[in-house]
């Protein structure tokens, strides 16, 4: 399982390492274009935008997980402990309920995007929205595994020993 864990955070690094340096890369490359020769690439906004994409639901699927996400706990601390125990479960319920919903409904977004391809790359729409899916999908198993006690709340790091 811990074995598992470190493939999958490798890999979700990769993932935001590669789309971030491809999109700075893309960005330049469209600056340069643009300001020094006659032909501008515009296939660079797309890609970056595609890029973004990726990169910001990879980076909110790792900020689950490690717990970094804001939270405001002023009422919750204030709580006896069996009572914050309770609020915060049902609190962790409600996030995993949602997350469901909304990787249920990128999924199909998804199998929309399949038959609409984008203006200049001409790459099917459904890539762009596999990040969402991919992202609500590994949010929705670390919030359940949170709601079972897999890994400690008060403890984010121990979050990456399993995912």
């Amino acid at each position: 399982m811990v074995a598992l864990g470190r493939w999958i955070r490798h890999a979700e690094t990769f993932v935001s390492f590669s789309a971030l340096s491809i999109l700075v890369l893309s960005v330049l490359w469209g600056v340069l274009t643009r300001y020094v020769t006659e032909r501008p690439a515009v296939w660079t906004t797309e890609l970056s935008g595609i890029l973004f994409t990726w990169v910001v639901f990879i980076g909110a699927m790792t900020a689950l997980r490690d717990g970094r996400h804001i939270r405001v706990t002023l009422l919750v601390d204030c709580l006896p402990r069996r009572l914050q125990f309770i609020v915060l479960k049902i609190g962790d319920l409600m996030v995993l309920g949602f997350l469901i919903y909304v990787a249920y409904l990128s999924v199909l977004m998804m199998q929309k995007g399949a038959s609409r391809p984008s203006p200049v790359l001409d790459i099917p729409f459904s890539f762009v929205y596999l990040a969402t899916t991919i992202s609500f999908v590994g949010m929705s198993v670390t919030s359940a595994l949170r709601l079972l006690s897999v890994f400690d709340r008060s403890n984010p790091t121990s979050a990456g020993e399993f995912l």
